[in-house]
């Protein structure tokens, strides 16, 4: 991931102006720009000369009006539609599960039957890649069994997944995303080899992971989460580890999809922010 050059200052931002809008404000324009600097002093800068006119409308713009309100949900969506195309596909998931389970054993980590007891025959996931099946890879992780299910990812997923998108651009974001969901999919596997899985909790994980060590590494404040979001993250993932939260959920919880995405978010975030503390 590289940094166009030069960076052009345009403004120095007032305190109380938020950042993290704004910056959705000029993504959704296509200005490529960053927020550098913290606390009282906040540098604007842009890549393109070109984009000064653009941003200085903005910025009037949002003096105006995004002082007092922050963007709507169209304006935000556009600014992330990565994100919002891996929303709709955990929501066609979970729809496909509930009306359609017959489409499920084509999409799961191992091809299944279900017997007349109950029970499931699970097939080796070799015999599956051998036939070319090699999308199971992926489609584990838009499977969501239950509303509970789907309602608490896409929540994590919009949260987090909108400020690694506006960081990183959506080509960057896209690798981050298949690279945790997949990983999440093999972690689980290995984990607890035999079992069905699904949903987008590993990408939430791994994206927390980015978002965690990157800001660590190179401060940014797209990256500056709401107090107490990463502890009640990490709480609930060690919960799950000790076996707690099986109690409460039906089926048990994908610990080795949480564990991975944590393990290959938190790398792609030290990876950047090792790169972003070279260039400053």
């Amino acid at each position: 991931m590289t940094d166009p050059e030069p960076w052009i200052t345009v403004a120095e931002l007032p305190p109380g102006l938020d950042g993290e809008i704004l910056s959705l404000q000029l993504t959704a324009r296509g200005v490529a720009h960053r927020i550098e600097g913290s606390g009282e002093r906040r540098l604007l800068r842009v890549a393109r000369r070109e984009d000064i006119p653009t941003v200085l409308l903005v910025l009037r713009e949002y003096g105006q009006r995004v002082a007092t309100a922050p963007p709507g949900l169209a304006a935000q969506a556009r600014a992330v539609p990565m994100v919002v195309a891996v929303l709709l596909l955990g929501l066609a998931g979970a729809l496909l599960v509930s009306f359609a389970p017959y489409l499920v054993p084509s999409l799961t980590f191992q091809d299944f039957t279900l017997l007349g007891s109950g029970e499931l025959r699970l097939e080796s996931p070799g015999a599956a890649f051998a036939r070319g099946e090699y999308w199971r890879l992926l489609t584990p992780a838009f499977l969501h069994f239950g509303i509970f299910h789907i309602v608490f990812n896409a929540l994590w997923i919009w949260e987090f997944g909108r400020r690694v998108e506006v960081l990183v651009g959506h080509g960057n974001f896209l690798v981050i995303f298949l690279a945790t969901a997949i990983g999440a999919n093999v972690g689980q596997y290995l984990w607890q080899p035999d079992s069905l899985f699904g949903g987008l909790s590993g990408v939430v994980y791994g994206l927390l992971g980015y978002i965690w060590v990157r800001h660590r590494l190179a401060p940014h404040p797209l990256l500056r989460l709401p107090p107490g979001i990463a502890p009640l993250m990490l709480a609930w993932l060690l919960l799950c580890l000790v076996g707690v939260v099986d109690w409460f959920i039906r089926g048990g919880v994908a610990n080795g999809a949480h564990v991975t995405g944590l393990l290959i978010g938190a790398a792609f975030g030290a990876l950047a922010g090792v790169s972003a503390r070279s260039r400053a």
